[in-house]
């Protein structure tokens, strides 16, 4: 087979029912030169059956399998088996658009600077029909984009197209960071160089209740937001110099080290803070809740402007009034 240029990571656990769609949109590209590469993670269902009539039929599409080990292990192997020029993630029960391959490597091919592109999503429930957007899903940030993204993880999962060398050189995604694995693999391809965000959507996001980030507990989500933050925001081991140096070199760094970026950790927490505040008034944790609000607003002024902020102490005010009607209507958000 010629070396194509780009690969195509599909993990996958037990998602037999969506299988035969999401690779289909693959398959159905605009854009052909592909390899699929498809990491069955120890699933239990009839994958296995599905997949061979892929590999069957398409020379392109390779099947391999692993003792289950979480997504973030499967990611990161089906990475280092790519030989394309680019890779591209997808999970196996999201859907792409069939320009989506050929409108990226426009973008990718137009600029050397930039490593990453990705695109906005739409959502499809379980059944695959259309369900309102999240506004979330369709906003993003173009450029030296590191400090934006300490703020909020804003790179839907259905479409990132990464240079592969880049992808392959900062190393594998870590498991114990899920669900929020994703966000830290993106905080450190950030630094190394220009993201790009394609407003035009370019592929279904499906939303189930069989998905990660809806099954995990407030504490653990509050465990792995601050793992991810601490890792990305210690100016060591992230090698800020080398980032700061690259995407401002007219700025003087150490001033911006020791009076800006003091400011935007802070931001960070304390938007941070302000999703643990919602996770535990979801979890029906009021004290803690009021705890982690109380917390955001102390790390910064911006958050006495956030309507957010203020959503949120209505709600845990609301909350011993109207009980298990409040969590239901902010789980309704997510």
């Amino acid at each position: 087979m010629p070396k194509p240029k780009i690969s195509i990571v599909v993990p996958s656990y037990n998602r037999a029912e969506f299988i035969p769609a999401t690779i289909d949109s693959i398959l159905q590209q605009s854009f052909q030169d592909f390899e699929l590469i498809f990491i069955d993670d120890g699933s239990t269902d009839n994958t296995t059956q599905i997949m061979k009539k892929y590999t069957d039929s398409d020379y392109r599409v390779k099947y391999f399998k692993q003792v289950n080990s979480e997504r973030a292990v499967a990611r990161s192997y089906g990475i280092s088996l790519a030989t394309g020029d680019f890779v591209c993630l997808v999970d196996s029960d999201d859907l792409w658009y069939p320009n989506k391959l050929e409108t990226q490597l426009k973008v990718m091919e137009a600029d050397p600077e930039i490593v990453l592109s990705y695109a906005a999503v739409n959502r499809i429930d379980f059944d695959g029909n259309r369900v309102a957007a999240a506004p979330r899903q369709h906003q993003g940030e173009s450029g030296y984009v590191f400090f934006d993204l300490l703020k909020r993880n804003f790179i839907p999962s259905v479409t990132p197209m990464i240079k592969a060398d880049v992808a392959k050189r900062i190393g594998k995604q870590v498991t114990e960071l899920i669900p929020y694995e994703d966000w830290d693999f993106w905080l450190r391809i950030s630094r190394e160089g220009k993201f790009f965000h394609i407003v035009e959507p370019l592929g279904d996001y499906r939303i189930h209740p069989g998905q990660s980030v809806q099954n995990v507990k407030a504490d653990h989500i509050e465990k792995v937001t601050m793992a991810v933050l601490d890792r990305n925001t210690d100016p060591e081991q992230a090698n800020l110099t080398k980032y700061l140096e690259q995407s401002m070199p007219e700025e003087d760094i150490n001033s911006f080290a020791t009076q800006v970026y003091p400011d935007i950790k802070n931001e960070a927490f304390s938007l941070a803070n302000l999703r643990f505040a919602y996770w535990f008034l979801v979890a029906n944790k009021t004290d803690i809740a009021k705890q982690k609000l109380f917390i955001s607003s102390t790390l910064s002024p911006n958050r006495a402007n956030d309507y957010r902020w203020w959503g949120l102490r209505v709600a845990i005010w609301l909350k011993p009034l109207f009980g298990t009607f409040i969590t239901r209507f902010l789980g309704s958000f997510h």
